[in-house]
């Protein structure tokens, strides 16, 4: 079994899964499409959970990796996010505060036609499933009539399973999936919502910047990474709301480290920035389950103009409960 040295670039890592293009992975550290209808409003004093189910797939061009060709890489990532925040009675200077933690757990497959390595080639699959990094936020809070806003200060704990990756000729198998990122990040996230509850008119939005620690597995450092999400809703008598949502995802630099030198080495790239865009519908419900508040939410989104990163359909349900 052969294990690539950083400069061969072969790693792939995983809020989701996806080949080496851009921000050490080719996805995000923040999970596009996480902020919609409310982004910007602190509910009441209480508990809430939500269980996030979302997945995505889609492919990628002919990539070089490690000086070898790996041809359409199609990848397929099934992620149940269980997300609990805790809303606290009082304030701080004017603000109130909650704290949040999302604890992932990822199902992720990919498929490869092409060469990986000189004698590796055909049809080649790795799997990966196991939790991903944990995030933590505390929130701030704050409200004047209709304009409410929070920010989110998004610690990303490098938790999840993570190894660099490896290829055995001889049983053709390859492992180059992770679920973990294998370094810290902070996010702070600002994000409001103007909402009229006469005409149930609802304008939302949110914009946040990533900075990332250095993976010292693979000497890759991941440039700041700026998201924007925006939501337009209209919400009815019957407590359903349609609307749509979509975000913006670009980074601000380039990549650097040696690890990202042999990325732009291997894919002949003179940059690894990366950028994205995605749209789609959003629908959502309130009702009670007996005595217990519940939230109903469904949203696909639609991925385009992704520039070296993946580029997917993102299918997305939530089913949330206050306490």
């Amino acid at each position: 079994m052969k294990q690539f040295p950083p400069s061969a670039v072969v790693s792939l890592v995983l809020l989701g899964a996806t080949p080496a293009l851009a921000v050490e992975g080719g996805l995000e550290t923040y999970l596009l499409g996480s902020r919609d209808s409310m982004a910007g409003i602190l509910p009441p004093t209480g508990t809430y959970i939500n269980n996030d189910f979302v997945h995505f797939s889609g492919s990628a061009p002919s990539l070089s990796m490690g000086g070898a060709v790996v041809a359409n890489p199609d990848l397929t990532v099934t992620l149940y996010k269980l997300n609990a925040t805790q809303v606290f009675d009082g304030s701080i200077g004017g603000a109130r505060l909650g704290f949040n933690i999302n604890i992932p757990y990822v199902w992720s497959d990919m498929d490869l036609e092409g060469e990986v390595i000189s004698g590796l080639s055909g049809n080649l699959s790795d799997s990966q499933v196991s939790f991903s990094d944990i995030t933590v936020s505390p929130i701030l809070g704050w409200n004047q009539g209709n304009l409410h806003s929070t920010l989110a200060l998004q610690f990303f704990l490098p938790t999840g399973e993570y190894s660099t990756a490896t290829v055995d000729v001889d049983d053709r198998k390859i492992d180059v999936l992770s679920t973990g990122k294998n370094r810290l990040a902070f996010d702070p996230t600002y994000s409001v919502t103007w909402f009229d509850p006469a005409r149930g008119l609802e304008l939302s939005g949110a914009m946040g910047v990533t900075f990332s620690a250095k993976n010292d597995a693979t000497d890759y450092q991941t440039a700041p990474e700026a998201h924007f999400e925006g939501t337009v809703m209209q919400h009815f008598k019957n407590k359903m709301a349609v609307g749509l949502t979509g975000y913006a995802y670009r980074q601000l630099d380039d990549d650097s480290g040696s690890g990202a030198e042999g990325t732009k080495d291997a894919l002949n790239a003179k940059s690894l920035q990366a950028e994205v865009y995605g749209i789609g519908p959003i629908w959502t419900w309130s009702t009670t389950v007996g005595k217990v508040p519940m939230n109903l939410k469904a949203k696909y989104i639609v991925e385009s103009g992704a520039r070296r990163r993946f580029e997917s359909n993102k299918a997305w349900v939530t089913v949330g409960f206050a306490f």
